[in-house]
């Protein structure tokens, strides 16, 4: 009797002890399932159009048209194509001109003009320099002026920014200096456009938190990101 009341102890044991090390799978899956890290968005560069929707390219080849703060407000993502033999990881950056042409620049040195979704439709590649001192390679993004001027605009990972044409782009003025607005860095600018309708310079930000990345947009001049408004939440 002795030794039956034992086994059944024994067995009253091993099975509590299953039930505890059955409840250490769930949670290690519950560790598991905490934020991961969100990659930010894969932008090439925007620009603005001469009627103000903003024009959003990405390196996995697709393009979106919207406003300021949404990116598909009136176009979904849809492909765009480039000159034979390259690649969306070539492309340095985009400009809208005031007749709505797209100039693309690459890395290569040489420079196209079409449409947001054909970068050839206009002409095909031709090359281009960049003032002294500067390098495709330090090229951030790009825009052209729409109403006071058809000045190509061009900012550089250097806290610099010239002025030229599309195929000189220190033609017109030599290196200045831009300002960001407090609390974002160079490396944050995802990309930069003038607006068509009064040359207003907006800027684009990609701030990276532990979990996820918070996208923004300010307005300003060509030299002072901010000068009309401090970033706010955009989406892209």
């Amino acid at each position: 009797l002795t030794l039956g009341l034992l086994y059944v102890l024994s067995l009253f044991l091993i099975q509590s002890c299953n039930k505890e090390q059955n409840t250490q799978p769930s949670e290690k899956n519950m560790a598991r399932s905490a934020p991961i890290n969100i990659p930010p968005p894969q932008v090439i560069d925007m620009d603005i159009d001469a009627s103000d929707r903003c024009i959003y390219w990405y390196k996995n080849g697709t393009v979106s048209v919207g406003s300021s703060t949404n990116s598909t407000a009136y176009a979904a993502r849809t492909n765009f194509t480039l000159p034979a033999g390259l690649t969306p990881a070539n492309v340095v950056a985009i400009g809208i001109a005031s007749n709505n042409h797209c100039y693309y620049w690459y890395s290569n040195g040489t420079v196209s003009s079409g449409t947001y979704t054909n970068a050839t439709a206009y002409f095909s590649p031709v090359s281009f320099t960049v003032p002294a001192g500067e390098s495709i390679s330090n090229i951030l993004s790009m825009s052209i002026a729409k109403v006071s001027s058809s000045y190509v605009y061009t900012w550089y990972k250097d806290g610099t920014a010239t002025v030229g044409v599309s195929t000189n782009l220190g033609s017109i003025r030599s290196s200045y200096p831009y300002y960001l607005p407090a609390g974002e860095t160079i490396s944050n600018i995802a990309g930069i456009g003038i607006a068509g309708s009064n040359d207003h310079t907006y800027v684009w930000y990609i701030n990276y938190g532990s979990f996820v990345s918070f996208t923004y947009v300010s307005a300003g001049y060509t030299n002072i990101f901010n000068a009309y408004f401090n970033p706010v939440t955009s989406s892209f």
